[in-house]
């Protein structure tokens, strides 16, 4: 080979490593991280980059748009000129993709109570999604139920928005007899009567309660609302003399609804207040017959007086409405066994128990006191109990409400609870 040959492909290597070598002598450094995630429609702030030939600095030229509102990745280039005339580049990554999973919302209740033979009639779902609005015609529907068989089975929800978030819930669905009776499977639940402890605070944080939510659910128990800027006014009625048609009054001029638990004979005797407390949008919730403590009758041979004792209740509402009676329920006095629970759930009920409560039922409570009282155990979720007979609940009421409105609460009845 020509000597001049040689001399021009090392002169050209010599150049190639040279120009090589000059590149990494270019450093660019980027302002941010690397790879940027953002959710759609959010704007895209450019952090920008520094670049550096042997301690001298260079001018960044930057190339690349970032379209937010489309769900795609996009390549950001960041070049440097070195004196050489030598350019370096790199790149920045942005991923736009909504990461959000979709809110399902089950209506009715999660845990549902048919007789067996019955139909199943779906009470409604629905997906919404931060990006796409509603999505509830995206949801698939998953059920294996069987009514003619006695038991437990489970319908599933799941709903997949556009950029694979995925959402699910589950309704369980308890098959009983036709006829309500006394069945075996309850002598193995735990009969023994508790008093409900609801673990008051007085730090606004969200109590805990000697029984964990979670155990409690399977049974369509509650003692809270979801962590959120709500409270759930719940009033038992406690004695024939009491302030129920002055709070019902705060509470038409407060625009706001609250749950009453009422015994068969007060409704029965106080017709025309019943009527009104469901004209103004009150849950009238079952609080038995005659108050009695339901464990005790949680049994085979009183399973009759156990039933009678809600069913007769919900039959006074009936006559005196003309409208099926919410299956809401409070265990009187929060005497409550497991066996009790699971008794009065398959009779399509759900039960409430509360997380904030005072001494209202003892003597008479004055205003200033009874408000010191309700603003001391206020949280997210908090189902409140108070009695109706107290004057000092009544009198503060009121104030109570205009407080929790000014902090950013909302009211609502128990039944949007499970």
């Amino acid at each position: 080979m020509d000597k001049k040959y040689i001399y021009m492909i090392v002169f050209l290597l010599f150049m190639w490593l040279l120009w090589i070598g000059t590149i990494f002598l270019i450093d660019i450094d980027l302002n941010g991280k690397n790879v940027i995630y953002m959710e759609p429609n959010t704007e895209y702030e450019e952090e920008g980059a520094t670049a550096h030939f042997l301690g001298t600095r260079l001018r960044v030229t930057i190339d690349g748009t970032v379209n937010s509102n489309i769900g795609k990745t996009y390549l950001i280039y960041y070049a440097a000129r070195n004196p050489l005339g030598i350019v370096r580049k790199i790149k920045r990554t942005v991923i736009v993709r909504d990461r959000n999973k979709p809110v399902l919302t089950l209506r009715g209740n999660k845990t549902m109570v048919l007789k067996q033979g019955s139909s199943y009639k779906e009470p409604g779902y629905q997906a919404l999604d931060p990006e796409e609005g509603d999505i509830s015609h995206k949801v698939i529907v998953k059920k294996t139920l069987n009514t003619n068989k006695i038991g437990i089975s489970s319908i599933t929800y799941m709903v997949t928005d556009r950029s694979g978030n995925k959402a699910s819930m589950t309704r369980t669905i308890r098959v009983i007899p036709k006829v309500l009776t006394y069945l075996d499977e309850y002598d193995k639940l735990d009969n023994t009567s508790r008093g409900w402890g609801h673990g008051n605070k007085k730090d606004h944080k969200r109590p805990q309660a000697d029984i964990a939510p979670e155990i409690l659910k399977p049974y369509s128990a509650y003692y809270m609302g979801a962590d959120e800027q709500v409270i759930y006014l719940t009033l038992d009625e406690g004695a024939n003399d009491n302030y129920v048609k002055e709070i019902m009054d705060v509470l038409r001029e407060k625009k706001v609804r609250a749950t009453f638990f009422l015994c068969r004979k007060y409704m029965a005797d106080n017709k025309a207040l019943i009527r009104q407390m469901v004209k103004d949008g009150h849950i009238v919730g079952n609080h038995t017959s005659h108050h009695k403590m339901m464990p005790t009758l949680a049994n085979k041979e009183q399973y009759d007086t156990y039933r009678k004792e809600i069913t007769d209740t919900a039959d006074t509402f009936r006559e005196i409405t003309g409208r099926e009676m919410p299956k809401v329920y409070r265990e009187p006095a929060g005497e409550w066994s497991y066996r009790s629970l699971r008794m009065v759930q398959d009779m399509g009920y759900r039960t409430y128990f509360w997380s904030a409560a005072y001494v209202d039922f003892e003597r008479d409570l004055s205003k200033t006191e009874a408000l010191q009282k309700m603003m001391s155990l206020y949280h997210n979720g908090a189902i409140y109990l108070l009695h109706p007979k107290n004057k000092g609940n009544y009198l503060a009421l009121g104030d109570f409400i205009d407080k929790m409105h000014a902090l950013g609460y909302r009211f609502d009845t128990v039944d949007q609870i499970g």
